[in-house]
């Protein structure tokens, strides 16, 4: 009975355990404004050839939590030390802050101008990595300036929005607008993160509520378990706010229309256009990822004009939508992604490019 009743307090005690995440890799803050902080990681060692090398930029999404899933748990779990390890490239990543309501009203056309702020500070072309919500505004930038993007990877990243359906899209679709605008009316012009956790749950209502507090308990004991679990909700619980105006956009133009592949979005006065992309280009889908289904990020290789044999695809096996970018297995497939874009580039370069590590 006294097991029983210290298995309960330290079950509750898991529950309301609350902590802040936070980026696992050495780095520093090289550009803060309103929007964003830019991030460079550091390596253990700096090397001779590393400030020559067109630097990779990490997109992480905007999709109600923290930007640090791309550093989610180093060495191991961690897209950005995977870029680190392989390569002796700089990698900087964007760390999206909350919304405010001075960002309240920014549209695509300002997050494409936070990206390529980001670009301008780096100073050169970079190689550009966009994750999820990150990978349609990678494609979106890439698209508008092309001379400034050595090479494109995406993971778990909807380009062509409708194809092959999904929970996410079934939701999207069923809901009508004036319930989205409603969810952002109510924050006043910005979209509370708290709305984003909520909808995610939702699309997983069993393993969110029930399952997840299930397996807490069964493991109440493994303590190795309970700091994988700790740490995980403290990236999935700690919520933040996005822009209103660019979440309905996207909603309506995107999700809804499906405008990007249609060349009909308009950005900066112009309409993208994926075929402005020659550059080569990397996609990386997970195999079970319910979310971003794989038609939806592969269909964007017969829209760019990059040719065949410099369009990597790969399907991770038995990995879900953030498994993709921060998953154990995954990191192997994004290693084989670089060393195809090294390839890619290596007989055309004028400058140098990817420096695959030792």
């Amino acid at each position: 009975m006294l097991r029983m009743y210290q298995d309960m307090l330290k079950f509750w005690s898991e529950v309301w355990h609350k902590e802040d995440p936070d980026w696992s890799s050495p780095n520093a803050a090289v550009w803060e404004t309103g929007p964003l902080v830019l991030r460079r990681f550091s390596r253990s060692r700096q090397t001779d050839v590393e400030d020559d090398l067109s630097p990779i930029l990490i997109v992480p999404p905007q999709a109600g939590h923290h930007s640090c899933i791309a550093d989610y748990d180093a060495p191991h779990q961690s897209l950005v030390r995977t870029c680190l390890d392989s390569t002796e490239n700089p990698v900087y990543a964007i760390e999206w802050k909350s919304a405010t309501s001075a960002t309240r009203n920014d549209r695509i056309d300002q997050l494409v101008e936070y990206v390529n702020g980001c670009v301008d500070r780096i100073g050169k072309g970079v190689h550009l990595i966009g994750l999820c919500q990150g990978g349609w505004l990678s494609a979106i930038y890439s698209a508008l300036y092309p001379q400034k993007v050595e090479s494109l990877m995406l993971g778990a990243a909807p380009i062509d929005f409708t194809a092959g359906g999904g929970k996410l899209q079934e939701m999207v679709q069923s809901i009508p607008m004036s319930l989205y605008e409603g969810l952002v009316a109510s924050g006043n012009g910005v979209l509370w993160g708290g709305h984003i956790l909520m909808g995610w749950k939702i699309m997983n209502f069993y393993e969110r509520f029930c399952g997840d507090y299930v397996n807490m308990w069964l493991n109440i004991n493994n303590s190795e378990f309970l700091e994988r679990s700790r740490k995980f909700r403290a990236w999935y619980d700690y919520t933040q706010d996005i822009s209103g105006a660019w979440y309905l956009q996207a909603v309506a133009e995107l999700f809804k229309e499906n405008k990007l592949i249609k060349q009909q979005l308009q950005v900066h006065d112009q309409l993208v256009d994926l075929n402005k992309i020659e550059c080569p280009v990397a996609l990386l889908a997970g195999e079970k990822d319910d979310i971003t289904l794989m038609p939806q990020l592969f269909n964007m290789a017969g829209l760019v004009s990059t040719p065949g044999d410099e369009i990597y695809k790969a399907v991770i096996p038995a990995c879900g939508h953030i498994g993709t970018f921060m998953g154990k297995t995954a990191q192997a497939y994004w290693v084989d992604a670089l060393r195809f874009i090294a390839g890619a580039l290596e007989e055309k370069a004028s400058h140098p490019v990817i420096a695959l590590a030792a």
